[in-house]
Parts: C-alpha cells; structure tokens; sequence
C-alpha cells in the first residue's frame, strides 16, 4: 500500500544509507591511520594491552641508551687502560734495562719520569659523560662517588604492576689505577674454600685421555669409589662415599657419570640433615673458575669461622679408591705400642682411654672383665693377663663403647686399628702398662687439606698504580731509580721490576674484567633491540589495520552508499506517482 503520511521505503532505505556511511567512517579511519584499533572504543582490550606495551616499548629505549652510555664508559675506559698496559710494559724494559751493569739510571729515570707522567694523563683524561674509572676519589666526603658503578640493563613490571630494573655492575675498586684517597677501605669477609690439585675432567677417575663418548665421565659401575672426609672446627663432620650404591640415585648412566651428577651426589649426601651428617647447609661441593672440585663453608670469618678441611678416607671392602683431586690414599688409621707388653696384673683396674675421631671411650680392664673371658682365656689368671687375653678384654669393651677401634697382639706388641679414617689417640691413667706413651696418635694417612676464611678487614684505598709497596716503599708512579746503587740499589731494583710485574697482572686482570663487562653490554643492547621490535610485532598484531582488506572494503562501501542513495531517491519519489492519479 501506498501513504501519504509513511514512507516506509524511503525510511528503509535510509536507515540503510546511515548504516553504510557509518562503516565508510570507520573503513575511511582505518585507511588514513593504518589502526584498527586507534581508541579505547573500537576495543577496550586490545587498545588496553597495547598500550601498555607501547609504555614498555619507551622503557626499553631508555634502557637501550643508558645501555649505549655504559658502553661508552666502558670503552673509554677499557683504551684509557689499554694504552697504560703498554706504557707499564715500557717501563719494565725501561727497569730492565737499569739492571744492566754500567748503565747511568739517572737518565733511566728521566725516562721512566716521562712514562709515569703519560700514564696519570691517560688515566685522567679517560672521562666518558663525567664518570672516570681509573683515576678517581674514594675520599668519604665525595658523596659521587661510588665504588660499584651501575648501568641499567634490563626492565620488567610482574602481574602486580611493580617495576623492576636489572643492572650491570662495574667494579671501579677493582680496576682503578690511581685515587686520591689514602685511607683505607672495608673489605668483606670470605669463607674457607679447599681446592683439588687438578681439574676434575682432568684427573684419572674422569678418564681424559679416554674415546669421545666416555672422555670427562668418571665410571661408578664397578669397585671405583670416592672416599673422603670433611669437617669443621665447630665439629661438624661427615664421610662422603661415592659409590655404585651411592650414585644410583643421581646419575642417569653409572658408567658414565657426568660432573654434574657427580657434584649433585656430594652435595646429597652433605644435606641429608641428619646426626649422622651435621654438615649440611654449612658446606657446598663446586667447580671453580679452573674446574677444579671445591668446598666451600656457608660462613664467612677468619680463623675458625669458616676452617675446612678434607681427607681421603679407605674405601669400603672390596672397591678401589680413585682419586679426583685430592690423591688417593691407602691403609687404615694404626697406633702402635712402642714397647713391648708384659704380662700384668687385673687384680687391680687396669684403664686406658682410646678417641677414635668421634669421641673418648674409657675402657677398664680388670677382673671382671677377665673371668668374662671365660674358656677364652689362655692366661693362668688376672695377675698375669697375656696380650692375647689382653687384646681381647679390650676388644669386648670397645664393642660395648660402639667404637670403631680394635685391638691385636702380635710380634710381642698391642696394635689399636680402626674402620674409619680418623685419627685414634691412646691416653690414660695406666697407657704406659700396655706399652704405649701418653696421648699417642695414629699417624696421618695422607696429608690434610685446609681451607681458612679471611675477616672483614681494611685495605689501602689506593689504586693499582698509586698504592706504595712495602718492600719498595714505592708506589709505580713514584719509581725513582736514580739514587739506586751498588748491591743494595741492584736488590732494590729487582724488588721494583718483581712490583711493577704483579702491577701489570692486575691491570691485565683489570683489562679482563672491562671486557667481560663490555661483552654482557653488547649483549643486552642486542637483546633489548629484539626485544623493543618483537613489541612492535605485538602492537601491530593488535591494533594494526590490513590496508588491503580495509582499502577493498572501501570501494565496496563507496559502491553501496551510492546505491543506498538511488534507493532514497526511488523511494522518496513514490508519493509523486500517486499525484499523478489525480491529474
């Protein structure tokens, strides 16, 4: 039907027409600005998370500089150090040199005066954006100064919205070379560390001559065993036995036992916390810088804060005892009497006391103890016990104690031996009737290794260059030869060339450790770069808008907005077909 008061074509149609330019502004949007998502109403989520990211894309460009400055500073003064190695190289020649018979050290002086004066201007002028680290001022009263410089290396927020930095840090105390402080500087305390001889890979249980495939893996399928003791001065001990029975719980192959595995057996057994092994959480086994098997004590301190040491023990019946380290060892712990032993009387208490490592047992030898040898006995009676009677009166006692200590006659002696491989200690009141002097101990089986801790201490707080030597009296930038002469000059100039040698090793050591820090730079830079791009990614995955599908969507729009048009036109011209009814 057709009206004259609705048009329901023509509002048809144009509902239509307001529905397709309303897609034509949002397509026209997308074109000119290349998003999909370029407010929080086209969508809440993915403008949200976006720009979160965008917030932490900023971040990173400011890591990514501060990244850039360090590295700057780095190599300023890595080429500051670099160019003063060679200048101290001169110098020992220069010092060499002087050695030589005949030679006027004066001039030598004049100029090795020269090479000091390049040096301190080298390390003066290696300042990169105000920061020196080879001639700087450790003085409390310069509040810039810091001993450990900082650069910002990385940058993260956790779910709760807390940001987090991650730095790099630049020893300047170890790398300085001159410093206008004099007094000294606190040092930190160290713990007791004992080190094996050699490389673990590198000693005969890990096989390092051996077919690729086993070469650097130790064998634990047969009778090699590992046996050693450890202990503290606080008395805290425990024996570590690697063995098949031992490892199988750590290793994946008992053929091929890795130094992984190895270290993680050790370090099982130190932290089974029990009263057998009071050692755990005070000792850890590691590998040092040169691989070598290394235990190191929890506490710091010198003396006996943090004292370690390690003895190979004897390996259980029937294995073999190899060595990782800390040389093999064979034999069981023995006392033997000096003297030897005469028939004597029980009829009064005869007492001995015996330490077998772990403790003191006083054994009492009397006539009780003589009847309980019953048919046993060899001896008339307890006025004159024989060493075989005697031997075993001791032996019921110490069975009874739980010692680990037996007692033997032979050869007209009494020998004590033990199972474990702690020292034994005879003593007591009556020790020398069994042929023994007092307080006699085992020799050791084999020699002891001892790791000491240092305490908090001071240092001069001088740099490598500038720190006078006390067996010179000279520091490097104060060498002055010119007065050295005859047999004392001659000495004292070995002692200098012997300084200016280990002042080299400390700047070549310096040199190093500005290079790994450079290294770990370069390294962020790179990563923080990838990361600021895979961000990038993220956003464009997000908000980003497909100029291919959204320009021929376009056109598509376009074309129905013009038919949308003709379509009102159509339905507005309706009502002048019913006017012309009338004419």
């Amino acid at each position: 039907m057709t009206s004259l008061l609705t048009n329901n074509s023509a509002m048809t149609a144009l509902t239509t027409l307001k529905s397709i330019n309303t897609q034509l502004d949002a397509t026209s949007n997308r074109v000119s600005t290349g998003q999909r998502v370029s407010n929080a109403s086209d969508n809440a989520a993915y403008w949200s998370i976006a720009t979160t990211v965008r917030t932490d894309n900023a971040s990173l460009s400011a890591v990514k500089d501060s990244l850039g400055l360090g590295s700057s500073a780095v190599d300023t003064a890595y080429n500051g150090l670099n160019s003063i190695l060679t200048d101290m190289q001169n110098l020992r020649a220069k010092l060499q040199t002087a050695l030589q018979p005949g030679v006027d050290r004066s001039k030598v002086q004049t100029e090795i005066a020269a090479i000091q004066s390049k040096m301190k201007a080298t390390a003066d002028s290696s300042n990169s954006s105000g920061q020196n680290w080879l001639s700087v001022d450790s003085s409390a009263s310069n509040t810039a100064y810091q001993g450990t410089q900082s650069v910002v290396a990385g940058f993260s927020r956790d779910t709760a919205g807390t940001v987090t930095f991650s730095k790099i840090g630049v020893d300047v105390n170890a790398i300085k070379l001159y410093d206008v402080n004099a007094s000294s500087i606190t040092t930190a305390a160290t713990a007791g560390q004992v080190f094996g001889t050699t490389s673990l890979t590198g000693t005969a249980a890990f096989r390092p001559g051996a077919a690729v495939g086993t070469a650097g893996t130790a064998d634990f399928s047969g009778t090699n065993e590992v046996a050693f003791a450890l202990s503290l001065a606080d008395g805290s001990k425990a024996n570590i036995v690697i063995n098949k029975d031992t490892m199988a719980s750590a290793a994946a192959n008992l053929a091929k036992v890795t130094t992984a595995e190895f270290l993680d057996a050790i370090n099982n057994q130190i932290s089974a916390d029990t009263a057998a092994t009071p050692l755990a959480h005070k000792v850890t086994a590691s590998l040092d810088a040169s691989g070598r098997l290394t235990f190191t004590t929890a506490q710091t301190g010198s003396g006996t804060d943090a004292q370690i040491s390690i003895k190979n023990i004897n390996p259980t019946t029937g294995n073999t005892l190899v060595d990782v380290g800390f040389s093999a060892v064979s034999g069981v712990p023995t006392v033997q009497a000096g003297t030897n032993y005469t028939n004597m009387s029980v009829a009064t208490a005869k007492v001995i006391t015996i330490n077998d490592g772990t403790g003191v047992d006083t054994i009492t030898l009397d006539a009780a103890a003589f009847t309980a040898l019953g048919a046993a006995a060899t001896s008339a009676g307890n006025t004159a016990v024989n060493g075989t009677d005697a031997a075993a009166m001791l032996n019921a006692k110490l069975a009874a104690a739980g010692s680990t200590v037996t007692a033997a006659f032979a050869d007209g002696k009494l020998t004590f031996t033990s199972t474990s491989s702690l020292p034994i200690t005879v003593d007591g009141a009556d020790v020398t009737a069994f042929g023994f002097t007092a307080a006699q101990t085992s020799p050791a089986l084999s020699a002891e290794s001892k790791g000491f801790g240092t305490a908090a201490g001071t240092t001069a707080g001088k740099g490598i260059i500038d720190t006078v030597d006390a067996t010179t009296s000279f520091s490097i930038s104060s060498i002055n030869i010119s007065a050295l002469a005859g047999t004392a000059g001659d000495a004292t100039l070995q002692k200098i060339i012997t300084q200016v040698e280990k002042a080299l090793a400390k700047v070549t050591d310096a040199g190093t450790k500005l290079g790994a820090n450079k290294t770990q730079i370069d390294g962020q830079k790179s990563f923080v770069d990838t990361l600021m791009k895979a961000n990038d990614r993220t956003i464009g995955v997000l908000v980003d808008a497909d100029i291919e599908e959204e320009s021929t969507k376009l056109k598509a729009l376009q074309t129905q907005q013009q038919l949308a048009v003709q379509a009102l036109s159509i339905a507005n011209s309706a009502s002048q077909n019913v006017l012309s009814l009338f004419r």
